[in-house]
């Protein structure tokens, strides 16, 4: 046994040193941020034959890549000019450090998550899945069916038509919502999904800057014009390592949001997993004299007739591979994804979790990516982390931070290291100072 779990340890140790790309080092120069920025440029080739505002893509990323880029240099001057001295304690200053090679990479990866996303925004087709959750909320509201009664063969015409996903504690919220003018409802919702990104950053201890910069991040950008509640469980489950107890909550939108909620038993969390199940229960039950129980019998058929009709309409399935896997091994990996992540404990744990919740989205859209964050920040090497981010941001390349972030969980536990990464001074995601 003893063998068995010395091989697992320098197999680990193995992966951690090959992920550290230290080995790409010839003599002083470090050839990882080179062919970083080579690996994303030809992993956002799909994006190259798009316009902006009549600018080619491709001339638009060059253009702001080499603006961003003198900006982080002019600051940086004019920071050292005014203070040659380390910065005060807490302040992040862009590009103090760097070499103008690592800069280039930085500015022109959040390039082109913003060239995207301002492209992603000229959709006319704003904020679907909020005008889902009010819309089926409303018909509840006026005693219709929020919940699908039967299964479906095209994918249905217009958000308002769409049905309701989310258990029923959920539709007097968003009944209420559907009450209010649009407008402000629409503004104040995405606002608050901004916020929640924001701050659940913050708890996994990116720099307010850092945290900033990754509200451009594509899959999160898409979560926040499509109005999901992406922002808002993802605060849930970043905040799990200070209040435990939101991993259960969590659990009140989806089933495989909920799936972290393993974790409390995995680290023995007693007090969060009681004080999540007690928040969770009264939740239910002072909604349940609004929502009554034959709600909960047609959210659970909704789900089955959802399931049906994904067969029907393979677009409901979005990214997920239950699409084209048989569902006996789609059903098998998802398993065997979340038992390999109960092997690990504390924060690489909570990480490997966030990775299994991914796989087992039976409908996954960009959004549910951003739980791969915690995973892909594992990984020591910077440059490495900026590849990821940079070549993972568009289409079916997202699935590229599942993989990377299960090689972050893999391998041994390594420091942060090289300038470009985010985390940098830290012990990694959830730091414990």
């Amino acid at each position: 046994m003893q063998g068995i779990v010395a091989k697992i340890g320098s197999a680990r140790d193995w992966l951690a040193r090959i992920a550290s790309l230290r080995w790409t080092r010839v003599g002083g120069l470090d050839l990882v941020v080179p062919a970083a920025a080579i690996l994303v440029v030809l992993n956002a080739i799909p994006q190259l034959g798009r316009d902006l505002w009549g600018v080619p893509f491709w001339l638009a990323w060059i253009v702001a890549t080499i603006t961003a880029t003198a900006a982080i240099l002019t600051w940086r001057l004019l920071w050292r000019r005014a203070a040659p001295a380390a910065s005060p304690s807490g302040v992040a200053v862009p590009g103090r450090g760097r070499h103008t090679t690592e800069l280039a990479l930085l500015a022109g990866v959040v390039a082109s998550w913003v060239i995207y996303d301002i492209l992603f925004w000229q959709q006319t087709n704003h904020l679907y899945d909020l005008n889902v959750y009010l819309g089926s909320a409303a018909r509840w509201l006026d005693v219709g069916h929020p919940y699908m009664t039967a299964a479906i063969s095209s994918w249905p015409y217009g958000p308002r038509n769409d049905f309701f996903l989310y258990p029923p504690p959920l539709l007097p919220v968003f009944g209420l919502l559907s009450r209010l003018p649009d407008g402000p409802v629409a503004i104040g919702w995405t606002l608050a999904m901004v916020a929640c990104t924001y701050k659940a950053y913050r708890y996994l201890g990116l720099s307010k800057i850092y945290s900033l910069v990754l509200l451009t991040f594509p899959p999160v950008t898409i979560g926040f014009e499509s109005g999901n509640v992406a922002g808002l469980t993802f605060l849930l489950f970043a905040a799990a390592v200070k209040s435990g107890g939101t991993l259960i909550v969590d659990g009140l939108f989806k089933v495989q949001t909920g799936m972290p909620a393993l974790w409390l038993i995995r680290a023995r969390r007693w007090r969060g997993l009681l004080a999540g199940t007690t928040a969770v229960l009264v939740i239910v039950l002072v909604t349940l004299p609004i929502v009554g129980v034959d709600s909960w019998r047609a959210w659970w058929d909704g789900l089955g007739y959802r399931a049906t009709s994904q067969a029907a309409v393979p677009a409901l399935y979005g990214f997920s591979y239950a699409k084209v896997l048989p569902g006996g091994a789609y059903v098998a990996l998802c398993v065997a994804f979340l038992g390999l992540a109960l092997l690990f404990r504390g924060r690489r744990g909570l990480a490997a979790l966030g990775l299994a919740s991914i796989f087992a989205s039976p409908a996954l859209w960009p959004h549910g990516f951003v739980f791969a964050l915690p995973a892909v920040l594992l990984l020591e090497n910077g440059a490495l982390v900026w590849l990821i981010l940079g070549a993972g941001a568009f289409g079916p390349n997202m699935w590229l931070l599942f993989m990377a972030g299960w090689v972050g969980v893999l391998g041994a536990r390594r420091m942060p290291a090289g300038r470009l990464h985010p985390l940098l001074g830290r012990d990694g995601p959830w730091p414990a100072d």
